[in-house]
């Protein structure tokens, strides 16, 4: 869920969240700073500018969020969402500068440590006491962010509490290291400004690498790649998938596919096989936040009709007034529109007491019949497995199989 629901409390809205977030991760962010040059901390240096890896986060969102609702046009066919990605890019770049600095400064001191010239931390309790609050207070935020993801299920929502596990880790190593250093072990700040400063380059290379990817329009490993791909070929009427690319544009995922009918379709059906495909695969896999479904002709030069037959005598066979009690089959095939050849067989599922029409009509499917003649109307349970298979139903009022195409009806 990635846009706004009237259905759920404004402080349950994503929108909301990022924006108290936000304001939450710039406050950490100055105070922690001043407070890192106050005391001469390297390790509080670190977790302000890791705080500055949420707020790109928090931000990213917001230009994610507000661009969703932007309708693609003619100069951006798929919308603006790559918009973050360029901003994620441009502030990683910055990311990787200021994570060398703290590396560079945390190597030297620690160096400086063992030559007897330890980088002096200035202990003050008023420090202290900030960072027992903001450790607690990102620890109540994580919890929230948990329980609201569990109702809204939004992946912007799941991937910042996931985040916010990490920041705890952080920001407590921090609180021990100024600890240490009330009892003048100053080297353990440097250490932990060191290993802080090594994740930030991890995640703001994730950060770079994903944006990367994303402008450059590369196709993403999706996790239930195979899975989709299942789904999409087991639909009724889908020969072949010739293409199928699932790329991100921004945080959201595309799918791209193209596929090859195993008949001729006429437009309204091919166009309730898109739609009826677009809903099984939101259903299935809701994080794919656009489907753009491409549809060929068919490599099919026939179509195939059934008509149900009370006798078996050639084309001269009377049509059944019947369905599941018809004691036959005609097929007939035509190619360009004429009439090229016919089969008739025997229907096997006559005699059974329960389900008969279903049984026919799975019958029929499977001999991938086009259309079906009938002198009466289906009831719903077969006509609802013609629909959902897109098989055409028309009534008609013959009396011999070989009026069907001497009337020219296909």
């Amino acid at each position: 869920m990635l846009e706004t629901d009237t259905r759920i409390k404004f402080y349950e809205q994503p929108f909301f969240i990022n924006f108290v977030l936000t304001l939450f991760g710039i406050a950490l962010f100055i105070f922690k700073l001043i407070f890192s040059v106050l005391t001469n901390s390297l390790a509080l240096q670190a977790d302000a500018f890791d705080n500055m890896t949420d707020i790109v986060m928090y931000l990213t969102a917001f230009i994610g969020i507000t661009f969703s609702k932007k309708k693609p046009n003619e100069s951006f066919p798929y919308g603006y969402y790559k918009m973050e990605n360029i901003v994620s890019l441009i502030i990683s770049l910055f990311i990787f500068y200021t994570a060398y600095n703290i590396i560079l400064s945390s190597i030297t001191s620690i160096i400086a440590y063992f030559y007897g010239i330890p980088n002096i931390i200035h202990f003050s309790p008023i420090v202290t006491v900030f960072l027992i609050i903001s450790l607690f207070t990102s620890v109540a935020i994580t919890i929230y962010l948990k329980l609201i993801n569990k109702k809204v299920n939004s992946p912007i929502i799941e991937s910042e509490s996931n985040e916010k596990f990490f920041d705890i880790f952080i920001s407590f190593s921090v609180l021990v290291g100024f600890i240490g250093a009330s009892i003048n072990i100053y080297i353990l700040d440097s250490i932990i400004g060191l290993f802080i400063a090594i994740f930030i380059i991890k995640g703001g290379y994730k950060t770079f690498l994903e944006s990367t990817k994303i402008l450059l329009d590369a196709v993403i490993n999706f996790e239930n790649r195979s899975e989709l791909y299942n789904l999409i070929k087991e639909t009724p009427n889908i020969k072949k998938i010739e293409n199928m690319e699932i790329r991100s544009y921004g945080r959201y995922i595309f799918l791209e596919v193209e596929l090859l009918l195993s008949k001729n379709m006429p437009l309204h059906q091919i166009n309730a096989l898109k739609n009826k495909l677009k809903a099984s695969i939101n259903e299935k896999f809701p994080l794919i936040f656009k489907i753009i479904i491409i549809i060929q002709g068919s490599e099919k030069t026939f179509s195939l009709f059934a008509v149900p037959l009370e006798t078996n005598q050639g084309l001269d066979s009377n049509i059944s007034n019947h369905f599941g009690e018809s004691p036959f089959y005609g097929f007939l095939e035509f190619r360009e529109g004429k009439f090229t050849k016919y089969e008739i067989k025997p229907n096997n599922f006559m005699k059974e007491e329960k389900r008969k029409g279903i049984l026919v009509s799975d019958w029929l499917i499977s001999e991938k019949v086009d259309k079906i003649y009938l002198k009466n109307k289906l009831k719903k349970g077969p006509a609802l497995v013609f629909n959902n298979n897109f098989v055409q139903i028309e009534l008609i009022d013959l009396n011999f199989l070989n009026e069907i195409f001497q009337r020219k009806i296909p």
